[in-house]
């Protein structure tokens, strides 16, 4: 009798902590907002958290708004001839309301002003035109890519199946 009873509350437990966690699906939207700016030209690192409570379909809080996004940065200077700068943001990771780390897929890129063409206009037409010395100007930069503070982004979304713990 007491086996029986031993099993029958383990099994009352089991059930009861699946009832108490949450499906956290593949393709769950998660918007994120910059909370520093980031520029091309001095890269570092870009603080970032999530925008809002991430929710279940019975409207437990999954994952919640102003939880700290690990950003993954890549930084290109501008560069000679027009090229402008260029900012990556990839390999974005949350966590969720019983510690998991969540993985989100997509990536952003922000870049700056190109300025190719009036770099190679003013080049090579002052340059052939009138003296070698203005082919300097090939020597133009472009603009650097910039990411302000209080950027939201909304192409982030959870990359694999989670079971959350509520």
């Amino acid at each position: 009798m007491k086996k029986l009873f031993c099993t029958f509350m383990a099994l009352a437990v089991l059930n009861l902590s699946i009832f108490a966690s949450a499906p956290l699906t593949r393709g769950t939207v998660v918007y994120i907002r910059t909370m520093s700016e980031m520029n091309s030209k001095t890269g570092g690192t870009l603080d970032a958290v999530v925008d809002g409570d991430v929710k279940a379909a019975d409207g437990s809080v999954l994952i919640k708004k102003g939880t700290r996004v690990n950003v993954n940065t890549d930084c290109q200077k501008a560069k000679g001839v027009g090229k402008p700068g260029i900012i990556i943001l990839s390999n974005l990771s949350t966590t969720s309301v019983d510690g998991q780390q969540i993985n989100l897929a997509g990536s952003v890129s922000e870049q700056g002003e190109s300025k190719r063409g009036k770099a190679l206009g003013l080049g090579l037409g002052l340059g052939l035109g009138l003296l070698l010395p203005c082919l300097a100007i090939l020597a133009k930069k472009g603009g650097e890519a910039v990411i302000p503070s209080g950027t939201v982004y909304n192409q982030f979304s959870v990359s694999d199946e989670y079971q959350i713990a509520l």
